[in-house]
């Protein structure tokens, strides 16, 4: 009797959806691979077809790097940033929750735990399936620390040019690792806002899906 109550407990735990651990110490990355830049960018396209397989903490740390990562000793990053000014924050979705990437400390800050990944979207069925969805998220009070003032329309612009460095980095990371992606402007800008505790001021700009393809 006590083995069949061990063996059921077991099946019932492996039933159970993983919860989020809370922060997430990411590993350094590894910047030496195999494929080439030309190779990965020969071979970037955008995927809609995702398995539900998470990814390894190897390449989980090394496509938030690529997005928004510093990669000199004076914290500069791997993207590039108007008058100074890093605007933009990226907020992870997985499985288990929604996280803030803390650049500094290379580590992912647990915001709300629970499968969220639905909300990154107004619809797309394959974004459920997907193990991550980047949120890129601009801040408007970090400008007060430009150089020199600026108009919030040129500030919005700013925003966009960096977004676009980073939804090209993760991409070709992503190649490197045989992972797919796909930027989206469908997402569900209310709920996510609600969810992930954003404040009013901040503007959601785009989304992007990570994960194995089929």
């Amino acid at each position: 009797m006590k083995k069949f109550l061990l063996a059921l407990s077991v099946m019932i735990m492996s039933t159970v959806p993983c919860a989020a651990q809370g922060d997430i110490t990411l590993p350094t990355v590894n910047t030496s691979d195999k494929l080439s830049v030309m190779d990965a960018l020969n071979q970037r396209h955008s995927s809609r077809k995702f398995v539900d397989k998470k990814l390894t903490s190897a390449q989980l740390s090394k496509i938030l790097w690529a997005a928004n990562g510093t990669n000199r000793p004076d914290g500069k990053r791997t993207v590039p940033v108007a008058l100074g000014v890093y605007s933009v924050e990226v907020y992870a979705v997985t499985k288990e929750g929604i996280y803030l990437y803390d650049v500094e400390n290379h580590k992912l800050k647990l915001i709300a735990e629970g499968d969220f990944r639905s909300i990154t979207t107004t619809g797309q069925s394959f974004v459920s399936k997907a193990a991550l969805n980047l949120v890129y998220v601009e801040t408007p009070a970090v400008w007060t620390n430009a150089r020199h003032a600026t108009s919030r329309e040129a500030q919005i612009s700013f925003a966009n040019i960096t977004v676009g460095a980073m939804i090209q980095s993760v991409a070709l990371a992503a190649e490197t690792e045989g992972l797919g992606n796909c930027v989206r402007g469908s997402i569900n800008h209310d709920e996510f806002k609600k969810v992930a505790k954003l404040a009013d001021d901040k503007n959601i700009l785009l989304a992007q899906t990570v994960g194995y393809i089929k």
